[in-house]
């Protein structure tokens, strides 16, 4: 369950490099941030006090759980003696605040947290609800085991905090030096399972624990087991007393935000289900591999030098068709996960519940390797594709061998994952045609740098990508599957699944509210705008355009939609904050649109969160995670001004002119388009603005579009100008470009030092997304061949073959028309239709009238024609033959 590529870990390393400036609060007007919810979790059934910190905690009123059975309630601190009243007496009872006024800005604020029976185990989601709006959620977890908090001092053996086998620790790497001892007494024979969550709770630890018997001999140790958590398993070997020493691995940082939950049981612990990926809605039989698993045998098979048991059980995935598209885990989701789909499994047993773990939904029917798979390319096991086959590599240093049958030029989709599953292992593939003694096709498929954003949500893995394979021949066809730690790795840590099937088009979609590299929350103003930015992941070569809108909108707020266009992987959606729109928190649901292959798919955004955020503009990853919901606030103060485009007064630049827009925006590629934008001051204080737009794909050479300001709005004028450039290579469709306004603003906290006056803070304002559509300049590239000869007799016809090759995935029908040169008559050609999404070629008859005139035709015409966006699109080549008369 490690991750052993850039992912978490590489941000967990930023925690050690950039020490106290990961994780710093925006600049900007207050936005509610939590770094801590602590204690970060309660049982089942029980209360507890929660202590959350953080920047711009003013006046809290409240938490908000993602789930509806956990419940706060603010607790309001006493108010403080006061000095000067000389007749106060010090045992005098404390005096409760007015409510609501209590802690300052950074916290600690302590709320009683309840949370009901009902609440199954799991990590969910809190956020702290305030004067400035609503924070970032921080991991909190019901579990079913009694919670005590970490008990100080506890650094040493003789001062070790005593619990219960059943026990779960609540606590902090204070220092970097701290070490924390947590004794507990068992039984020779015992099974016990010892875990630390830590990173998967949002903490900043690297823990590394270790067990000891009462004589000091060390029995156990373990880190780094998933991302920054930790888990060991022993048998007792004896009566007594044991010791658990948890520490921050290196000894170099530690503080309130360095979090853990340490959890000494006797459940059992799940490290792989075997096949890791299920038909959607089949009650499948697995194999469960782990620790202490009830009535577990032996697998044979190690992880981390312990001995995995195994047994067999069923998994009941979801029937509801909405649940296909979603990944239902209560759990942290990191990344390079987060784009599949599937559900959560645990396993019961005497001593509790187990850990969850991911089973994923199959995109092909699913198939078991053969036990006696092939492992060499003369052995290799026979696929019925479509499917997915699962596998393992059973092994040291095996390599897996499949193979499949194709027809020439009908793609095939290989796809294999296997990091993405949650297997701690580096996979690869090459594919190799048996008609020619097995040579490598194309070079070897390996790590996936193909990133949904390289900074904002940072899927790299070690996967392969999925591979498009055109077979250039009717026939059979080899993968070979390999691991390249299969010299130390075998068993459940190496299971993967390959895909087998043509391209299904699809696309999954990722959302957060706009933080740029920041964890923060929400805090919509009135008379402003509230931003949510889009992540498309788009699967099987989809590039279809994707329609984006919000659902579940508090009163007063409302949104004009946005669209990500195909050659677009990011976007930006508007929330307009109307001038008399009522405080209030909710939940709202992002969903997207598009349509393929003539149907039209809905799919639900997954909210997503910063956990850790780092300076924007360095290209570091940000540490971020799947959220269990995507919240947003309205506050009662006035935004500071409001920015609006005007597509009535947009030109278009082509050929040299400018041409003023009317109705929708049409744009053909290497066109520009000028777009004033207005601010509106709502605030007294103007100040000038820099209008700019956020990338919609990585890199400019690669995008379809760019964005630069030409006039820039100031104090005295508020008008200003912006520039679409679409590139002459652009994916046509419809796009969306939403320009930002960013000004520094005077702003001061009340009740603030010094006289009441602040300096000057950044703040931005975004105008309703302007839509245009990308006309292309062809559809087609044109091929024509030769009549017979190149010769045509007078009164006589003769067939020209037209090769046609449809560009941006255009499947429309196709006019192909010819036209003599002119002022030379008699030689014509019938007008062809190609029928649409068939046809790559087309037959001109050419017919030479018998008093047409002998010669050669030189630069005869042909013209293909389709529509496109309700335009025609007219692609030109030219053709030479000569004419001749009979004989």
């Amino acid at each position: 369950m490690r991750r052993l590529v850039l992912g978490s870990a590489a941000v967990a390393a930023c925690v050690v490099i950039l020490g106290s400036a990961l994780g710093q609060p925006p600049p900007g007007l207050p936005m509610p941030r939590v770094n801590t919810a602590f204690p970060p979790g309660a049982k089942v059934g029980t209360a507890a006090e929660v202590s959350v910190t953080g920047a711009d905690l003013d006046e809290p009123s409240g938490l908000y759980f993602s789930h509806p059975g956990i419940k706060a309630e603010y607790v309001e601190p006493p108010e403080p003696a006061d000095p000067k009243k000389k007749d106060e007496k010090k045992d005098a009872p404390p005096q409760p605040r007015r409510k609501g006024m209590a802690g300052p800005a950074a916290g600690p604020h302590k709320f009683k947290v309840s949370v009901a029976a009902d609440v199954p185990p799991g990590t969910y989601d809190v956020r702290a609800v305030g004067k400035w709006g609503v924070s970032n959620p921080r991991a909190f977890v019901v579990g079913e085991f009694p919670e005590v908090p970490e008990k100080e001092p506890n650094n040493d053996v003789p001062e070790a905090q005593k619990v219960e086998v059943g026990t779960t620790v609540l606590g902090q790497i204070a220092n970097p030096t701290d070490v924390d001892y947590t004794a507990f007494a068992g039984k020779a024979g015992q099974k016990v399972v010892i875990s630390v969550q830590a990173s998967s709770i949002d903490g900043k630890t690297r823990p590394m624990i270790e067990v000891y018997n009462a004589a000091g001999h060390k029995l156990a140790q373990n880190r780094n087991y998933r991302d920054a958590d930790a888990v060991v398993d022993l048998t007792l070997p004896a009566d007594g007393d044991y010791y658990v020493r948890l520490f921050e691995f290196t000894y170099t940082s530690g503080s309130a935000d360095h979090t853990y939950r340490l959890t000494i049981s006797s459940a059992p612990w799940v490290d792989f289900v075997f096949p890791p990926a299920v038909e959607f809605g089949k009650a499948t039989p697995v194999t469960v591999y782990g620790r202490n698993l009830p009535g577990g045998q032996p697998s044979g098979f190690f992880l981390d030098g312990r001995p995995l048991e195994k047994l067999t059980a069923t998994v009941t995935p979801p029937t509801d068709p909405l649940a296909a598209q979603r990944l239902t885990i209560r759990d942290q989701i990191e990344p390079v996960t987060a784009l599949q789909d599937g559900f959560e499994y645990r396993l019961k047993g005497p001593g509790g519940t187990s850990n969850p773990v991911p089973v994923y939904f199959a995109r092909e029917k699913p198939v078991l390797k053969k036990n006696a798979g092939g492992t060499k390319a003369d052995t290799a096991e026979a696929l019925a594709a479509p499917c997915e086959v699962v596998g393992m590599i059973t092994k040291r240093n095996d390599r897996d061998w499949y193979s499949f049958d194709a027809k020439k030029g009908e793609p095939v989709m290989l796809e294999l994952t296997a990091e993405r599953n949650g297997t701690p292992a580096d996979f690869y593939f090459t594919v190799h045609n048996p008609q020619a003694k097995n040579d490598q096709m194309g070079p070897e498929q390996d790590d996936d740098t193909d990133l949904l954003h390289p900074t904002e949500f940072y899927t790299r893995t070690s996967d392969p990508p999925p591979y498009r394979f055109v077979p250039p021949m009717d026939g059979k066809y080899l993968v070979a599957v390999g691991c390249r730690e299969s010299n130390v790795l075998t068993g459940p840590a190496t299971a993967y699944r390959l895909r087998v099937g043509p391209p299904r088009p699809d696309f999954r979609v990722v959302a957060r509210t706009y933080t740029k590299s920041y964890q923060a929350g929400s805090a919509g103003r009135q008379d402003g705008s509230e931003a949510v930015e889009v992540f498309v992941h788009r699967m099987d070569g989809f590039t279809g355009e994707v329609a984006v809108t919000a659902e579940g909108l508090p009163a007063g707020v409302t949104t004009k939609g946005t669209t990500v266009g195909g050659g677009a992987r990011w976007g930006v959606l508007v929330l307009n904050v109307a001038a008399g729109a009522a405080p209030a928190v909710a939940e709202i649901k992002v969903k997207a649109t598009a349509t393929v292959d003539g149907k039209q798919l809905v799919r639900e955004a997954r909210p997503a969160t910063v956990t850790w955020g780092v300076q924007p503009g360095n290209n570091t990853p940000t540490l971020g995670r799947l959220a269990q919901s995507l919240v947003i606030a309205v506050r009662p103060e006035k935004a500071f001004f409001k920015l609006a485009a005007d597509p009535a007064a947009a030109a278009v630049k082509a050929g040299g002119k400018d041409e003023k827009v009317s109705g929708p925006i049409f744009l053909k590629q290497g066109e520009k388009l000028t777009l004033p934008v207005k601010v509106t001051w709502v605030s007294a204080d103007k100040q000038n603005v820099t209008l700019a737009a956020d990338p919609v794909f990585p890199g400019q050479q690669q995008a379809p579009f760019t964005v630069t300001a030409g006039t820039q709005p100031t104090k005295e004028k508020a008008e200003g100008v912006v520039t679409v450039d679409v590139k002459a290579n652009a994916f046509p469709g419809k796009y969306a470009v939403t320009v930002r306004g960013d000004a520094q603003v005077p702003f001061v906290r009340e009740g603030a030092k010094g006289g009441g006056k602040g300096g000057n803070v950044p703040t931005a304002a975004f105008a309703d997304p302007i839509e245009f559509t990308v006309l292309p300049t062809s559809l087609v590239k044109v091929a024509p061949g030769q009549i017979p000869n190149n010769t045509l007799k007078l009164g006589d016809k003769a067939e020209m073959l037209i090769k046609l090759d449809r560009q941006f995935d255009y499947a429309g029908p196709l006019k192909v028309r010819f036209a003599a040169p002119m002022g030379l008559t008699g030689i014509t050609a019938d007008e062809v239709t190609v029928p649409a999404g068939k046809g790559e070629e087309a037959k001109l008859v050419i017919r030479a009238a018998a008093d047409a005139k002998a010669g050669a035709v030189n630069n005869a015409v042909i013209t293909v024609t389709g529509t496109f966006a309700g335009k025609e699109i007219v692609t030109e080549t030219k053709v030479n033959f000569n004419v001749t008369k009979t004989k």
